[in-house]
């Protein structure tokens, strides 16, 4: 990844997509400057999943701050959980992606219990999420 002025930006070479397994309850991406990770639909995601979230930013990332999609369409999550979240110097934004009433209070909930160093915020659309997540980076 290099440096330009506003932030990182990927060669070509670094477009191409590299994939982690999250504790067989997920996977996480990167691709094109920023995070996904996809939460499968059903699953309850305790600490040591969360945990194993936290390893694969490190993994894919390398030491940048990144923004990051975290796709929350039917999945739940303990308490323990919930409090489990990157440092600054990893993450630079998060977008929660949902599509369901439950998916909201989820994001709800979190967006007002967890005062965060970074922006986060919640969408339906991912082409909005993504937008966001790439605002301050061009």
């Amino acid at each position: 990844m290099n440096y330009c002025q506003g932030g990182y930006k990927n060669s070509e070479d670094e477009d191409r997509m590299r994939s982690l397994d999250i504790a067989d309850k997920g996977t996480m991406d990167l691709t094109d400057g920023f995070l996904r990770l996809r939460w499968r639909a059903g699953e309850t995601i305790g600490p040591d999943e969360a945990h194993a979230a936290l390893g694969a930013i490190d993994a894919l990332g390398q030491g940048a701050s990144l923004p990051m999609l975290i796709h929350v369409q039917g999945v739940n999550f303990s308490r323990a959980a919930r409090r489990i979240f990157p440092s600054p110097s990893r993450v630079s934004r998060i977008a929660l992606l949902g599509s369901s009433p439950v998916d909201y209070v989820i994001a709800l909930f979190v967006l007002r219990m967890i005062p965060l160093p970074f922006p986060i915020r919640y969408f339906t659309s991912s082409q909005e999420a993504i937008t966001w997540l790439r605002r301050d980076r061009e």
